[in-house]
């Protein structure tokens, strides 16, 4: 059951319905983190079975959310996914976490795969998964 307070016009209604319609798509999608496919990309190739992400044949040493978070983003290349799209998909709606964890979390990323100029680049909105590495 979902209940929406409606304090203010008819726009911000609409607003607060259509992000929790969002949301509810990426919870049905979040399901499918678990997803048993390879994707691959110039020097990336993320490994849905084994849950492990490799870097020029290089495993990377990642957390489970860090991991999940790189396969979801991977998974949309070229989609604009916002903090709350990432957090809803990766922690999920009872989380306890602040959406600062997703920014936190993709510095984290960026770090492991070698510096701030990788796939995941931070646009207007939220963050960008480019099928091409901006350092490549």
């Amino acid at each position: 059951m979902i209940i929406i307070q409606a304090n203010g016009a008819e726009g911000d209604l609409e607003e607060k319905i259509l992000a929790l319609l969002r949301r509810e798509d990426i919870a049905a999608e979040r399901v499918s983190l678990s997803s048993r496919h390879t994707l691959t990309f110039p020097e990336l190739t993320i490994d849905g079975r084994s849950q492990q992400a490799f870097q020029n044949g290089t495993a990377l040493a990642l957390t489970r959310i860090e991991f999940n978070m790189l396969l979801f983003l991977a998974s949309n290349p070229g989609v604009t996914l916002s903090k709350e799209d990432l957090f809803f998909a990766v922690w999920g709606r009872d989380s306890a976490d602040t959406l600062k964890v997703v920014a936190n979390t993709v510095s984290n990323l960026r770090r492991k795969m070698g510096g701030s100029h990788t796939y995941i680049r931070t646009v207007r909105g939220g963050y960008v998964f480019s099928a091409v590495s901006a350092t490549a």
